[in-house]
């Protein structure tokens, strides 16, 4: 084969070689552009673009004023990545200037840095300028992280009820409103799309794919001025009385709305850590307690409704057995012959249980009911307990004549509030009422929340009856340190042995409260003051709850326009034309009874509780009191011979009553008595009219009812 030949051949076979690859090159073409196109294009997506989040800016809170209680603030994470740096003197220049830090400070910490990120700064605000020229002279080193958090203007106060809201990891934390009221602060998180280049130091930015919805702002019914008023005076009551804590609410009687929201253990300020998680929640949406005598309002209201009795209805309040049931008066008082206004001024527990046999138990318990015990409230508030009402089925022997003192059922401060408002406003019980505007992110309002009426609950003219027996507890009874001499109140006091559990009671623990109305002719705001084991003689509502009544009144008064144009320009105690010409009750106390006897008459009183001689001890009412001339005075007589003569004294029943009352009345009658346990008398070492003859009584408690 000649040369020539050889090199056609050599020829022929480099083109079929080289045919052979353009087909398969053309093939792999047509395979990787048709056939694998859309796999590869999402790798390729994968490997260049990144979904991105973008958070939804949350909504504010503001009070019913416009201030604000709770905003939405970005705020900038500060690094430096260090392989990206190309001059850093300029940069610790530019940094220093916009954190107003240390130049070389921040420029020791670039350079120790090396090519790894450091964090600079965290929760920085940045102005729209300062932004601009880190994103222009950062030399594309600079990190800014967009931190989406919430400030709090009026720091601790509200801190209970408004909550707070923070980013924590993979997950939102919050408490109170902040909480309950997620659904529309949240808003709705928008997407973007981030695509990288090769080069590390570039990438082509990011895309909108779906935009971030702005959470709704939220325009409460909360006064911050009333907030703040409460938190201050209960934190000074909370200290004075001994206290293990306490709670006010105020409410817009004629709305349903929520004012004011204290509760203890009260926040100073939100920095710091808070080992107590009791900060975090308002006990008056979310504690339920014995109300005692305040439920008398409730039980004298079915009672004159159903007419098992009448203003004129006239009971001995002398403590004897009633309806088979012992019920026995705070302190165990002989209180005589009373009227319902009297009775009711007393707070006698006498009169309430002999009326209320007059009431069928079904009427009772619809409606307390229908007041809305026993069932939560529709607040948009976590955490709320429905109370404890039983159903009549569930009743024992005594429970209706100690449910209609205010034991064996449970309320929250907002249940009992909202229940007062009823008779303040002429009959009408209103849904509670947080929120007044929705607004978006531009102020427009978007809804209003009206206020929302759910039943007539009593008769305009029962409500008003019921305003005038608060009124003379003010007047004349255990509420009188509630009295002004600028405008008129009226409320009633509380307090219960401590219940736990629902069952349980604590010995030697008390809760104190008052639910009173001001002005009292024409209420514009119902005010529940709770004191939790207050100590000593602050046990006694009138000794706490009721003077901390009288100092948040005084403090609107000053600080607030809600009490300063009350018509009718009253500058004096309210007084009703049949309480003229009152006279002051004599102190005839650690007087002989002849001569207390001799005191009191002289003054024009009658006297009650003076059958033996002896020395007074204690006198009802106390001195000073003014009252109508003729009112009877209850004296409390010690024995001269320090109880040397109670060997003739018959052993009286003690079943049913409490620690408190059996010491009292034990002490008053000079017999020594051994209790044993906590709650109810249940058993006692002696029989009822047996004779005492020296001996010490023991008694056995028993912690239900």
């Amino acid at each position: 084969m000649t040369s020539r030949s050889r090199d056609a051949r050599r020829f022929r076979i480099l083109r079929t070689l080289m045919l052979l690859v353009g087909v398969v090159l053309a093939g792999r073409l047509v395979h990787i552009q048709i056939f694998k196109h859309d796999d590869l294009r999402a790798k390729a997506e994968r490997q260049w673009k990144s979904s991105v989040p973008i958070t939804a800016e949350r909504g504010n809170l503001y009070d019913h004023h416009g201030q604000p209680l709770a905003l939405s603030v970005t705020t900038w994470r500060i690094g430096v990545s260090g392989s990206r740096v190309t001059d850093s003197n300029a940069l610790a220049v530019l940094l220093a200037d916009v954190l107003e830090g240390d130049r070389a400070r921040i420029r020791n910490k670039i350079i120790k840095a090396g090519n790894s990120h450091v964090v600079l700064a965290t929760e920085v605000v940045l102005t729209t300028e300062q932004k601009s020229r880190v994103e222009a002279e950062g030399q594309q080193a600079i990190t800014a992280e967009p931190i989406e958090g919430r400030l709090y203007p009026t720091d601790g106060v509200g801190a209970s009820l408004i909550g707070f809201f923070r980013e924590d990891q993979d997950q939102d934390v919050s408490t109170g409103l902040e909480h309950s009221l997620d659904h529309y602060l949240a808003g709705k998180p928008g997407m973007a799309s981030r695509t990288r280049t090769g080069n590390p130091h570039k990438d082509m930015g990011r895309v909108e794919i779906e935009k971030a919805v702005h959470g709704k702002d939220i325009v409460l019914s909360l006064d911050i001025k009333l907030q703040t008023i409460c938190e201050e005076e209960l934190s000074r009551s909370i200290t004075e009385c001994g206290a293990d804590g306490g709670s006010v609410l105020i409410l817009d009687p004629n709305t349903g709305d929520i004012l004011a929201a204290a509760s203890g253990p009260l926040l100073e300020t939100r920095r710091g850590r808070h080992r107590d998680p009791g900060i975090w929640i308002n006990s008056n949406f979310t504690s339920q307690y014995e109300p005692g005598s305040v439920f008398k309002i409730f039980s004298i209201a079915s009672m004159l409704r159903h007419s098992a009795i009448d203003t004129a209805t006239v009971f001995n309040c002398d403590n004897v057995k009633t309806n088979g049931i012992y019920v026995s008066n705070s302190g165990n008082h002989d209180l005589g012959n009373l009227s319902m206004m009297e009775a009711f001024s007393a707070s006698s527990n006498i009169y309430v249980g002999k009326a209320v046999g007059n009431l069928r138990e079904i009427e009772l318990y619809r409606d307390l009911y229908d007041l809305g015990f026993g069932q939560a409230t529709s607040l948009a508030y976590d955490g709320q307990p429905a109370g404890i009402l039983r159903p009549v089925t569930n009743w024992s022997k005594r429970s209706k004549q100690t449910i209609a003192i205010g034991q064996e059922v449970a309320v929250t401060s907002l249940q009992l509030g909202l229940a007062v408002c009823s008779v303040a406003n002429g009959g009408t019980l209103y849904a509670p009422r947080m929120i007044r505007e929705i607004r978006d992110d531009k102020g427009r309002v978007l809804e209003k929340v009206e206020p929302t009426p759910l039943r007539q609950v009593m008769a305009p003219s029962l409500a008003a009856l019921m305003r005038e027996a608060m009124g003379r507890v003010v007047l004349e009874g255990t509420g009188q340190d509630a009295g002004m001499d600028w405008i008129t109140t009226g409320g009633k006091t509380g307090t219960a042995q401590k219940c736990v559990d629902g069952k349980l009671y604590k010995s030697g623990a008390y809760i104190s409260s008052f639910a009173g109305m001001v002005p009292l002719d024409n209420p514009r705001l119902v005010i529940i003051t709770v004191l939790d084991e207050p100590k000593s003689q602050y046990h006694y509502a009138s000794k706490s709850a009721v003077p901390l009544f009288a100092s948040i009144v005084k403090g609107i008064r000053r600080s607030t326009p809600w009490l300063t144009d009350v018509p009718g320009g009253r500058t004096s105690t309210y007084t009703p034309p049949d309480k003229q010409e009152m006279v002051a009750v004599p102190d005839v106390m650690h007087l002989s009874v002849a001569k207390a006897e001799q005191e009191l008459n002289a003054a024009g009183f009658k006297v009650m509780g003076a059958e033996k001689d002896g020395m007074v001890v204690q006198q009802i009412p106390a001195p000073g009191t003014k009252c109508l001339p003729g009112q009877k005075v209850e004296l409390a007589v010690a024995d001269p011979r320090g109880g040397a003569g109670a060997e003739s004294t018959l052993c009286p029943d003690f079943i049913g009553m409490s620690n408190r009352e059996i010491t009292s009345y034990a002490a008053r009658l000079g017999i020594p008595v051994i209790v044993t346990g906590v709650g109810y008398a249940v058993r006692q070492s002696r029989g009822q009219g047996k004779t005492v003859e020296g001996k010490s009584i023991t008694i056995k408690m028993e912690k239900s009812w």
